[in-house]
């Protein structure tokens, strides 16, 4: 069924507000490159989240072909090893399985996401919602393309987005933000004090990627 323009705002409102109730109050941590990266205390949980900010020089769609590129997350999303594109149900909701690099000793972290893509029809500001999804809630084609169970740690309370919104033909700016929690014996102290480097990394490391050809001339809505 076709949703009208308000339909569409509204539906765009809800997505925000449940995004803006995961963090309390954020912080400023890191303002360096043209990147800000925040922390915030995340009720109910031990484990901060993090938000980074940068202006991209890329076209909007240019940013979502990148995002579209789940093998090619390896080049810039930061320690992310082993993505594998599951499920794409339809061009605006896709599952991904992601594996994340953590320092010796501490086991691996895994991950399935869900990214679920909407667009404001006035702004044009595009969000990708990410959620962990339960190996057992997947679609049947995401659950045979799974990998086999590796010794990393399944990691299922995942919750944000990326936000892009664009400012010229030739520049979007790009908010990622993200809280997890990465059950096992993780200090909580330990981890909060190197989120930073996450959000900074991705977003610095993405500049440098999305202006590549291949991410040209790419229309997703």
């Amino acid at each position: 069924m076709k949703k009208s323009k308000n339909q569409y705002l509204v539906m765009i409102v809800f997505m925000l507000l449940g995004f803006s109730v995961v963090a309390e109050e954020w912080q400023l941590e890191k303002d360096k490159d043209g990147i800000q990266v925040y922390t915030a205390a995340v009720a109910n949980s031990d484990y901060k989240a993090f938000r980074g900010e940068a202006i991209i020089n890329a076209e909007l769609n240019q940013v979502m072909a990148l995002l579209d590129d789940t093998n090619g997350f390896v080049h810039w999303m930061f320690n992310c090893k082993s993505p594998k594109l599951l499920y794409k149900a339809s061009l605006l909701d896709r599952y991904q399985y992601l594996q994340n690099d953590f320092p010796w000793p501490a086991a691996d972290r895994e991950m399935i996401l869900r990214n679920e893509i909407s667009q404001d029809p006035v702004s044009r500001v595009a969000t990708v919602k990410l959620s962990g999804v339960l190996e057992s809630a997947l679609p049947e084609p995401a659950k045979a393309a799974l990998p086999k169970k590796s010794d990393a740690v399944r990691v299922e309370d995942v919750v944000g987005f990326f936000e892009l919104t664009p400012l010229s033909d030739a520049q979007t700016k790009v908010v990622f933000q993200l809280h997890l929690n990465p059950v096992g014996a993780l200090p909580s102290g330990l981890v909060n004090a190197m989120i930073v480097d996450n959000p900074y990394e991705t977003l610095k490391a993405m500049r440098k990627r999305v202006v590549l050809p291949e991410y040209a001339n790419f229309n997703p809505f």
